[in-house]
């Protein structure tokens, strides 16, 4: 397996989030583990406005053997949500050196928009394939942020109390989505993303969200 595609999928898992009032930034951090060793590293920053709509959202990370880089992944993303719903959306991602830019605005039904300069059209009821919004595990149908593919999905849930790191303990419910997107996501009781997993190419990936 390439350290491209764990960073791919590891980045583009989790970049919205559910907006709260006031404008502020936030900063979030978190450890990249492959099979349960500390591989990398992944930074948020986001950016709300006025009204409490997230503005903008970037990412960084990036996978390290024995402190060597393997690999470089930057995504910037902007969007406008109005009653829960998602209005605009607008991406440019930086995959190792190729580019992806996305837009999508909301019409009569679907989404109207184009990726690489190619226009597109797609269900406006398709949420954004991220677990940073607790929206999502009401969803059965997403799409990639990185490149707008619809994913059909399953979802299925449990209350788990998670054993943390550092010896904690935290209510959470378990999110278990299946089909086209498969994933497993953590959220406690303020229903904030807590830990994320995925298997890729028979490897465990986690990503586990500092406290």
């Amino acid at each position: 397996m390439t350290a491209c595609r764990f960073l791919a999928w590891i980045v583009l898992a989790g970049l919205s989030v559910a907006a709260s009032a006031g404008a502020r930034t936030e900063n979030r951090f978190g450890s990249i583990h492959i099979d349960g060793k500390k591989a990398g590293q992944v930074h948020y920053t986001i950016e709300y406005g006025d009204t409490g709509d997230v503005e903008t959202l970037k990412t960084r990370a990036s996978l390290s053997i024995l402190g060597i880089k393997l690999f470089n992944f930057e995504q910037t993303l902007h969007e406008e949500w109005r009653r829960g719903e998602m209005q605009i959306f607008r991406s440019r991602t930086d995959d190792s050196g190729k580019i992806f830019e996305a837009t999508l605005s909301r019409g009569s039904g679907v989404y109207r928009g184009s990726l690489n300069g190619s226009p597109l059209e797609m269900p406006n009821k398709a949420f954004p394939a991220s677990v940073w919004h607790y929206g999502i595990v009401d969803r059965t149908l997403l799409f990639d942020l990185k490149n707008l593919k619809l994913l059909s999905v399953k979802v299925t849930r449990a209350a788990e109390t998670l054993a943390l790191p550092d010896g904690r303990k935290v209510a959470t419910e378990r999110f278990e989505f299946s089909g086209d997107w498969s994933a497993t996501a953590w959220f406690n009781q303020k229903r904030e993303l807590v830990k994320f997993k995925y298997l890729v190419d028979g490897h465990d990936v986690e990503v586990r969200l500092d406290p």
